[in-house]
């Protein structure tokens, strides 16, 4: 009898146990939905919520992943950078098994983030990619999100081409389906991307344009393209309007947004300060700036120096400027390891989506097996075996080939490499060079319907019209290599038009046989004339006889 009683205590321990945690369990998880309900709108409220649930009442994989992710998104609305991808890999790991994909795609991308903040590029950009492809089906939102911080990763490994594809993507999908401010967003990355890169072009000043004359324009927004515009004028323009800048600078300064102010934005200040004869507050300000960024610093004070008329203290920050860039190179030359990331992955993805859809096919073809003949079904399957594992051979090689190209790449000796190039400058032409000489090689070889060969020949064409048009070609050699036309034409007058242009192809590192190409004529006379392009110039013995020579090799 006292064993039944004891029995009977113990199931009413154990039903009341039970009870508890299964009201536990629903309590917590509706809590989770309610916090995913206003995570967006209330960002901060969803921090403290999340934070204060006891770990403890997380006891199933659903509510633990579920939280992992809120919490990460939570940081993330909050402005908070976070670099543990522990937290995000809760969420992927049982997301990509359980589903739903919505939750998937996103746990990727804060996967993907976190790698960024730890600076590891290329294992973000795998992960932004990963999510991209999930998103696409199935959360349209989030996919502007990760166009925008794939954007951020191509800037950061120097693919500043690919950097503005992501953003006009991102602006695209945000303009279906996102808030009118995440447009704007985008917009103000666009512009800087473009100025970024010098591209002073039509998109970008409309853009910016669109964004000032916009009245409903959100405050950030509008002070971020306001300091965009300010910095443009002071960097760009001939005789720009110092004191509106330093108002505009003060303003945002003594304002709420003056986080919005960058290290860029307080040299611009403090070089119009100096500009408007105000050196003390200038100096005051460059001496807090100086030891922020040692290649920002050099230059904005070789341009103080500049504007002063100080010739030997402008020199001298040059030098330091340059020295400073010189580690740039290597960096550049690294711009390929996150796109060669990106490929391997969608190659590995593309070789997993042909053996599904082997699979699938396999079983459509036992099916059709089953209904013709034997002969009928055995001579479709032989054939289809066979083109299918040519293409799985294909791609293997492929995935190979690029596995290969990656070690490489880490293995890469860049101080060695760096010294293979005349100068960074070069290598923004060795592509149109390449395809240049393969256009000339193959041009009479390959059918004339071939896309390839089309878009090969549009480059060429391109870039023969943009050479063509030599006063703007020459500007472009001065502004980038030191004014090294305007002196080639001054310390050597003697010099004809066609001396002037092969010259100019030398210097961007053109071979003989594309110079032949663009100035149509033989390589014999490229030869013959740069030989007496270098016995002018050694005969007047110019004050930039060095570098006229070394650009001639």
């Amino acid at each position: 009898m006292k064993i039944f009683q004891a029995m009977k205590r113990l199931l009413a321990i154990t039903i009341i146990l039970l009870s508890i945690a299964s009201c536990t369990f629903v309590n917590v998880s509706r809590t989770l939905n309610d916090v995913e309900s206003y995570i967006m709108e209330r960002p901060d409220s969803a921090l403290a919520v999340l934070e204060s649930i006891d770990r403890d009442d997380l006891n199933t994989t659903r509510t633990k992943a579920h939280h992992a992710l809120l919490h990460a998104m939570a940081l993330d609305k909050n402005f908070i950078d976070v670099s543990d991808d522990s937290i995000a890999q809760v969420a992927v790991d049982y997301f990509s098994k359980h589903g739903p994909q919505k939750y998937h795609a996103r746990s990727l991308y804060y996967l993907g983030l976190a790698y960024y903040y730890q600076e590891e590029y290329n294992k973000a950009i795998v992960e932004f990619t990963k999510a991209e492809e999930v998103a696409r089906v199935c959360d349209s939102l989030y996919l502007g999100f990760i166009k925008v911080d794939q954007a951020e990763v191509y800037a950061r490994t120097y693919n500043p081409i690919e950097e503005v594809i992501c953003l006009r993507e991102a602006l695209e999908i945000n303009s279906k389906v996102s808030t009118k401010y995440y447009c704007d967003v985008v917009k103000l990355n666009i512009i800087r991307s473009l100025y970024n890169q010098y591209q002073h072009n039509e998109e970008a000043e409309r853009l910016l344009d669109q964004l000032l004359s916009d009245k409903t324009l959100d405050d950030k927004v509008r002070v971020r393209a306001e300091l965009i515009q300010a910095y443009i004028s002071v960097t760009t323009h001939e005789n720009p309007d110092f004191s509106k800048v330093v108002n505009l600078y003060e303003d945002i300064f003594a304002g709420s947004l003056s986080h919005c102010l960058t290290i860029k934005n307080y040299w611009a200040w403090a070089y119009s300060l100096n500009a408007l004869g105000q050196k003390e507050s200038a100096q005051e300000l460059i001496e807090q700036l100086a030891s922020v960024s040692s290649g920002t610093s050099s230059y904005w004070q070789y341009m103080i120096a500049k504007y002063d008329a100080n010739s030997e203290l402008a020199l001298s920050h040059l030098e330091d400027y340059i020295k400073h860039n010189d580690t740039e190179v290597s960096d550049a030359l690294k711009q390929s390891l996150a796109l060669s990331q990106r490929n391997y992955y969608q190659a590995q993805s593309n070789l997993a989506e042909y053996e599904a859809q082997n699979a699938r096919l396999t079983s459509l073809i036992f099916i059709l097996v089953s209904v013709f003949s034997a002969v009928i079904a055995y001579a479709l399957i032989k054939s289809y075996v066979k083109r299918q594992e040519q293409q799985k051979e294909k791609y293997l090689l492929y995935i190979t080939e690029i596995n290969r190209q990656l070690e490489e790449a880490k293995r890469e000796d860049y101080p060695a490499l760096k010294k293979k190039y005349l100068s960074l400058y070069r290598t923004k032409f060795e592509t149109v060079g390449a395809l240049y000489e393969q256009y000339i090689h193959s041009k009479d070889l390959v059918n004339g319907e071939s896309s390839v060969y089309r878009k090969v020949a549009a480059i060429v064409a391109e870039f023969t019209i943009d050479y063509q048009n030599s006063e703007k070609f020459e500007a472009m050699l001065d502004e980038d290599l030191d004014n090294i036309m305007t002196n080639l034409r001054a310390e050597v007058p003697s010099l004809k038009k066609m001396d002037h242009a092969i010259f100019s192809l030398y210097a961007i590192g053109f071979d003989v046989t594309t110079i032949s190409h663009l100035l149509n004529t033989s390589m014999n006379t490229i030869y013959i004339r740069k030989s007496r392009i270098k016995s002018q110039i050694n005969e007047v013995n110019p004050l930039h006889k060095e570098q006229f020579l070394e650009v001639l090799g």
